[in-house]
């Protein structure tokens, strides 16, 4: 199994890229019922949990290719 080490510098950017989307999405009401606010909990939330959800996925790609040999190997004969 691999563990790719994502960039740190990288990974800052794409959080941030999506928080201030997602942020200005919520003030202009678009995708949002409420215009002229912003729910800075779930900003705060979004943040926390983007990087770690990434890092799972960063992972589970790059071990991709192991999974054919991981249903070869557990496959039960009859």
């Amino acid at each position: 199994m691999e563990f790719p080490r994502p960039d740190l510098r990288e990974n800052a950017k794409f959080t941030v890229t999506v928080l201030l989307t997602l942020a200005f999405l919520q003030y202009t009401g678009i995708f949002y019922e409420n215009a002229g606010t912003i729910n800075w909990r779930f900003l705060l939330i979004l943040g926390m949990i983007l990087p770690i959800f990434t890092c799972f996925l960063t992972i589970i790609t790059a071990n991709i290719e192991q999974l054919p040999d991981y249903d070869r190997v557990t496959r039960t004969r009859k």
